[in-house]
């Protein structure tokens, strides 16, 4: 059986994490199971699981900045002891505590945004505090800056700040069809960090392209039909202009002072 498991695994054991997901599936099927016996089979329960809780001994490590545990075997007395405990909690905890994951295109990733400008290693320590997506690392950079960033995900400043610019580089969210039947199309553009009435000179195609709406974080173009599909140019004044092509899903970049 030993020979079996990997040597990582049977070296390093197993990530902390996967063990406590691994836990509480196991919680989820039981629980599972004892609703579909009391809705659909009408039968009483007889138990129910409130609290869990153990003592395991294991050894503890670090592979690559990831905490492994490998359960003590016979004999190996100097293993430590890791007490657990799972209790129940109620739906209005699960609510506050839960994380809001909003479906973003996947065109929108850290990596498709960022590409060459963010490390895989980069990319892991933004993951691990909770920024998985240009929006969150934009509004997180609103919320708390980006020292604070940087110090939370212990990247070098600088690599923060290349990326925090290339995230916030206009991009097309949405094209829709004109409205009543209009040859018009709209044109939906995040633009992190404009504020409403702070309007852009927008040009494609050599003519400009109007701005139909304005707000924060967001721009609406109506471009002409023979615009759509070309490469604009955003200019926000002080010397920030950006590129971005008026198709659906496509990201901009600012363009060198």
């Amino acid at each position: 059986m030993s020979a079996q498991i990997p040597p990582l695994v049977r070296d390093s054991g197993i990530p902390f994490d996967l063990f406590i997901q691994a836990l509480t599936e196991q919680l989820d099927k039981a629980q599972a199971a004892m609703a579909i016996k009391a809705r659909v089979g009408k039968l009483p329960l007889t138990f129910a699981v409130k609290e869990v809780s153990m003592d395991l001994r294991a050894f503890v490590q670090m592979v690559d900045e990831d905490v492994f545990l490998r359960p003590a075997g016979p004999g190996e007395s100097e293993a430590s002891t890791i007490k657990l405990a799972l209790t129940t909690i109620t739906k209005p905890m699960i609510e506050e505590n839960a994380v809001d994951f909003k479906a973003e295109d996947p065109k929108f990733s850290l990596r498709e945004a960022l590409g060459d400008r963010i490390t895989e290693d980069e990319q892991r320590r933004l993951e691990r505090i909770g920024v998985r997506t240009v929006t969150q690392l934009n509004e997180l950079k609103k919320t708390a800056g980006a020292d604070v960033i940087a110090r939370l995900s212990r990247m070098p400043v600088n690599r923060l700040q290349q990326a925090l610019l290339s995230a916030a580089a206009p991009r097309v969210t949405r094209v829709e069809p004109g409205a009543n039947g209009q040859a018009t199309r709209r044109v939906h553009l995040s633009t992190p960090g404009l504020r409403g009435g702070r309007l852009p000179l927008v040009r494609a195609a050599g003519e400009a392209v109007p701005v139909v709406e304005s707000g924060d974080d967001a721009i609406v173009l109506a471009p002409l039909a023979h615009q759509l599909g070309c490469e604009a140019e955003l200019d926000f004044g002080e010397g920030e202009v950006a590129r971005v092509e008026l198709s659906e899903g496509r990201l901009g970049q600012w363009e060198a002072p």
